[in-house]
């Protein structure tokens, strides 16, 4: 999982990120295996005969393990789908998984090792960003694309090349889609004081300034605002502070281990009663871990979830149960199932596999086949516009099935625009 920040600023560690440990750009990673060209012929890596391979970097094994499984998986459905209808401009598909190990330096390792060996055409994943700060380096060097498929921070040119990057394409919600659309009915709902607790790295700190921002616009107030050190094992004393804090609603970036101890933790202590708890990180899987009691009542907001009731997601949910019967699918998982199906239309469109040619066409197109409705990848930033989704944790819910009710949805929201010094990315 991404290091903590501990003594160090936001920028500090950005910067230790994109550098994955001082590695992406030694001489001894790059000597000897000069970039190959997006457009060049051959096997792999740009060439026009063979199949059609990706590298696709997944948290197969470490702290988010539980996301890698439908990370990876949601990519390889839409593969399977792909070449049983024939492939992509007649050549059949082929992944090549990596394990992330949720280490941002193993990312970076990774990413140069499917590239200038494997000669993957592009690649999809990395889980946190702090993985995708650590890759996209690396596929800018190369001139490969990247397909980030997480919920992040919204991007900012403070943290170039991780965003702000034309090779670097968003699958996932930012603050605005995610927290926003939502702000105005928790207020209404439960009161708009905010105590905040995340998890001690970048995309906790910048969703959590982002959504201040916003709920501040709207009259409401932070009380309170606390980031932990990962794998804390006791929260006696931060029950206390929220206790006595006046708050209305805890709202929780916590990840991995860490928002289940809380969770437990403050449900044990009789504290679901006096607060709301909103969490933007504990989907169907994490929420899976928690258990029933301890989340009974509780708030999530995201693009996507299994229970959401459309026709895309009635088919897909079959295919999911068929393909995958012991994966719980989440938003990571579709958010890669529609980067590879978006990939592939950019392909047929560009009429061959290269970066340039997939880069113009994914930027603009739009997809009405996504499992949670339509999406379309922004041209100006290469943000998706994505529907936005609050549900409610029902009493005794036994599974993803019956988990969670849908309280609040808005069909389609437009990201802030991306904080970039050089817009359109698409024009880039």
């Amino acid at each position: 999982m991404p290091r903590p920040l501990g003594g160090f600023d936001r920028r500090a560690f950005l910067t230790a990120s994109l550098l994955g440990g001082g590695a992406v750009l030694a001489p001894s990673l790059l000597s000897g295996c000069a970039p190959q060209s997006a457009d060049n012929g051959g096997g792999g890596g740009g060439g026009q005969d063979g199949p059609i391979r990706v590298g696709v970097i997944s948290p197969l094994s470490g702290a988010w393990t539980v996301y890698g499984k439908a990370h990876s998986a949601g990519f390889q459905m839409a593969v399977d789908e792909l070449n049983a209808a024939g492939g992509t401009l007649g050549r059949q598909w082929e992944v090549v998984i990596a394990d992330s190990r949720t280490e941002p330096q193993v990312v970076t390792e990774q990413a140069n090792r499917l590239i200038r060996e494997e000669q993957v055409d592009f690649l999809a994943g990395t889980f946190s960003s702090a993985e995708r700060n650590a890759a996209a380096p690396v596929v800018t060097q190369a001139d490969k694309l990247l397909l980030y498929p997480t919920f992040y921070e919204g991007q900012s040119q403070e943290f170039y090349p991780g965003v702000c990057n034309p090779n670097v394409f968003m699958f996932g919600p930012e603050p605005s889609e995610q927290v926003w659309p939502h702000l105005e009915y928790m207020i209404r709902e439960h009161g708009g004081r905010f105590f905040m607790v995340g998890s001690d790295y970048v995309w906790p700190r910048e969703t959590n300034r982002l959504t201040k921002q916003r709920l501040e616009e709207l009259g409401g107030s932070v009380v309170g605002e606390v980031y932990i050190p990962f794998n804390t094992p006791q929260y006696g004393s931060l029950l206390g502070d929220i206790g006595r804090s006046g708050a209305d609603v805890v709202f929780l970036s916590l990840t991995g281990s860490d928002t289940v101890n809380f969770r437990r933790q403050f449900a044990a202590a009789g504290m679901k009663q006096d607060f709301t708890v909103w969490t933007v990180d504990d989907e169907e899987a994490a929420t899976s871990g928690v258990g029933p009691e301890a989340t009974e009542g509780d708030y999530v907001s995201f693009d996507y979830f299994w229970s959401i009731d459309t026709p895309n997601n009635q088919k897909f949910r079959e295919k999911v149960r068929s393909a995958y019967p012991d994966v719980i699918m989440n938003t990571v998982g579709v958010a890669m199932y529609n980067a590879a199906h978006m990939a592939a239309r950019a392909i047929e469109e560009a009429g061959e596999v290269s970066t340039d040619g997939i880069r113009s066409a994914l930027a603009g197109m739009t997809f009405d086949q996504a499992p949670q409705g339509t999406l379309t990848m922004r041209a100006e930033d290469h943000q998706a516009t994505l529907p936005s989704y609050l549900v409610r944790a029902r009493p005794g819910w036994t599974s993803p099935d019956d988990m969670f009710e849908v309280v609040n949805q808005v069909e389609s929201v437009e990201p802030e625009t991306a904080q970039c010094d050089d817009l359109p990315l698409s024009g880039a």
